[in-house]
Order: C-alpha cells, then structure tokens, then sequence
C-alpha cells in the first residue's frame, strides 16, 4: 500500500519562494507516495495521512505549517536555519511579546533574554535574528529533518541525535524546455540586446545587500556605460531602494521588474550575463533563484561563508568575502566578469553541468520518498522520542526542562540525553 502523505505548505500563487518548490516536489513525489496538499483552510482538519511532511520556512506565510508542525509530529523539511522572523510572527506580531521573550529563554539562555528585548524593540536589526534561530521547538517536536543544504543539516544532526536527517540537494526546475537564447529572452522582454546585464533575481530585500552593490555598479558603469541592473522581481515594503538608487547615481542604470511569472523570471536569468545571489547575513536557506541560475549556465556571485556558498565544490559559484572589504571584492569581481566573456562561459558551463548531474528534480524526489518510507517504519520509536522531551505545556515540569535546556545548550550539550528528567520529577510535583 502507498504511503499516505499530508503535505503542508504554502501553495502558488503564494509570494513564498517554497510555495513553487513544494508544487513542484509534491508533483514528483506524487510517482511513489500518495500525496495530499494542504492549505491553510484545512490546517483546523487535515485527512488521515500516514505521515506529515512540513515545509518551514522563515516567514508568516508559513505560520499554519508551524503550529500544525508542533501539534502534529512529522518530517520537517527545513527551508532555513534561523525561524526567528517565523516566531516573531506567531508572537510578538500578535501582540504576544511573553511567549516570544520566554522561547528566546528557552532556546538562548540569558542572552536569548537579553536580545529578545532589543528584538521585540524593533532594536535588533538584521544580524540578531539570523544569530538566534528559535527552532528549537520545531526540531524537538520532529519525527525526521530534511536540510537542503549539508551544513544545516550537520548543525540540524547534532541536535537531534536519535533522529533520522537527511541533507537533500535543492532540486532544479526549470519550466522552459528548450531554454531560449541569451537573444530571444532579451527580446522577449524588451531588454537591449548590447547591455551588459547583472540580475538580482527573487524579491529585493535588506539581506540581498542591494545597498552595497548600486554603489559598486555605478563605479563600473563610469566605464562599462553598457552596464545594467536588473531587480527581477518585487520590492519588499519599506525597502528603500529607489533611495539608494539616488544616492549611488546609477541613473539609467537600474531596473524593477515587479513580481514576474516564472517563465518570465527564467527568461531573465537567461538573459542575465551575471547574476547575484548575495545574502547576508544568511538565516540558512538555500536559494530556488540561485539553482536556476546555475542551471541556466550563468556565473552567479554568492556571499561566501553561507550555507549556499558552501553546497557547492570550488568553481560553480563565485563567493564574495562579507565584512568591511566586501565592496571593493565585489568590484573586482564584477570588474573581471564584465571584461572576460571567456570566463564567464566557462564558469557558467561548469555551472549547469554540476546542477543538472546533482540536483535533478526525479532524483531528489526518490532519495525523500525513501527517507520517509524509512520514517514511518520507525515511527512508533520516533514518537516515544518526541514525547520524552515534551512534558505538558505550561506545568512546572516544563518551566524546569527548559532551564535545564538553555543551560545545557550553554555548555555545548545540546542534542545529548542528560537522562535529568528523574532528577526533576520530585521537583515538578511540589508546589512554588
């Protein structure tokens, strides 16, 4: 008999970049398990599956998926490290700023307490959330972990030392068979055929460090006026990027596409002669965008030291050092690529090689099938594992679990059985 899955994520049109990821795996999955897609609406009263799988990601639109994660335990598919902007969401964007500064206890000790403050202040800027991950209970609450990218699922695996995970390779899609020409995508969308165009593809955001790359760009267009950037995508809300467009003076030299269909977004990566994938700081994701990239055979440039930067062996991606030096690395880079066509074919050849040998859609839908055939077999166990470290929410057996957690994640101990539950059983039963 097929094993019966419940799928939940965000589904298209959703803005979620793992909305087309789960369509198009839920489609390939569907040749060897018995697939079920659920939305939001159906969050209150899903079908009998044998099996849940979850993808979680770090944004509201993935709020019903969390909370059925942590109600349900199944396989979670983790499309980030840090979920910090995901519990921000469920918590303090709620009004509930006690539940968020008590998870951040939970999860970060004394330091989690401090920085939430600042966090729930709308004080923590950018770095803070991407340092403090808050997927604790996600992971505690997981029968199996799927990572798509080898470091977050050694950082996932250590955690969880009696539980089955899996590093997937995020698979390629590319909706458009036979790729068009560099010439026929640049037609199709209007853009001039002897530009020397640089895409940043996806939804523009802070982390993209769109604010360091104008500047850089119109440095090189004062000599390689052909140069263009083109924002393949939207603009998140209060990005303020036509500001920064002002400020670096690159004049006609900017773009905006607006939200695209995803056969246009392909015919821009096509089109594109470079393509940025910068991200930082990184909350652990592994980008669809860059993936396409790469199967398109262009040279991407990636922030080096990132989850995405290290799946990939030397030579596939470009890696541009974060810090103070980063605009002048970037330059040089940039500078190089502008003026070697010949590197820029070879680089984005081995490019599409490696992704079409690695990260082929048919491929990775198997190699998850069986993990989670391997799951269900092992499910009875799994779940006395879940339920070990779940004592009822709010009791004072909990409350001192998770002091004993936080101090035990602060000397390295996460992910080890302790074995203390006996220890804090008589303490649980008295009263305060």
């Amino acid at each position: 008999m097929s094993l019966r899955l419940n799928i939940w994520a965000p589904w298209p049109p959703s803005p979620s970049g793992v909305a087309d990821y789960a369509a198009e795996q839920a489609e390939a999955l569907a040749t060897h398990v018995s697939v079920v897609r659920l939305s939001n609406s159906e969050a209150e009263a899903p079908p009998a599956a044998d099996l849940d799988l979850y993808h979680v990601g770090n944004s509201p639109a993935h709020g019903f998926v969390y909370r059925a994660a942590l109600a349900r335990p199944g396989v979670v598919l983790l499309h980030d490290w840090s979920l910090h902007h995901l519990v921000l969401s469920e918590t303090v964007e709620r009004g509930d700023t006690r539940t968020y500064l008590r998870e951040m206890r939970r999860a970060h000790g004394e330091a989690g307490t401090f920085i939430a403050r600042q966090v729930a202040r709308a004080l923590g800027g950018d770095l803070w959330p991407a340092l403090y991950p808050l997927n604790d209970r996600v992971l505690e609450a997981s029968l199996g972990v799927v990572a798509l990218t080898p470091s977050v699922a050694a950082r996932a695996a250590l955690r969880l030392r009696s539980r089955p995970v899996l590093a997937l390779p995020h698979h390629l899609s590319l909706p458009l068979d036979p790729l068009p020409t560099r010439t026929e995508a640049r037609n199709a969308l209007g853009l001039p055929q002897a530009a020397f165009v640089v895409t940043a593809p996806g939804l523009a955001t802070r982390s993209k460090q769109l604010d360091l790359v104008l500047p850089v760009l119109a440095r090189l267009r004062a000599h390689h006026p052909q140069l263009q950037l083109v924002v393949a995508g939207a603009v998140e809300k209060g990005l303020p990027l036509d500001d920064w467009a002002r400020s670096s003076d690159l004049g006609g030299g900017l773009t905006v596409t607006g939200r695209l269909s995803l056969e246009d977004f392909i015919r821009h990566l096509v089109a594109a002669d470079v393509v940025l994938a910068l991200r930082f700081p990184s909350h652990g994701e592994m980008s669809g965008a860059l993936l396409r990239a790469l199967g398109v055979g262009r040279p991407v440039l990636v922030t080096a030291g990132t989850p995405a930067a290290e799946a990939f062996p030397e030579g596939v991606v470009v890696p541009v050092d974060p810090g103070p030096g980063s605009a002048a690395g970037l330059e040089a880079l940039l500078s190089r690529l502008v003026e070697d066509a010949g590197l820029r074919e070879s680089l984005g050849r081995l490019a599409r090689a490696y992704v079409l040998a690695h990260h082929d859609l048919g491929n990775t839908a198997r190699a998850l099938a069986h993990f989670l055939h391997d799951v269900f077999r092992d499910r009875e166990r799994l779940k006395r594992s879940v339920t070990a470290l779940r004592p009822d929410e709010g009791s004072l057996s909990a409350y001192l679990l998770d002091e004993v957690r936080w101090s035990a994640h602060d000397l390295g101990l996460a992910g080890l059985s302790l074995d203390i539950e006996p220890l804090l059983a008589p303490l649980s039963k008295k009263s305060l």
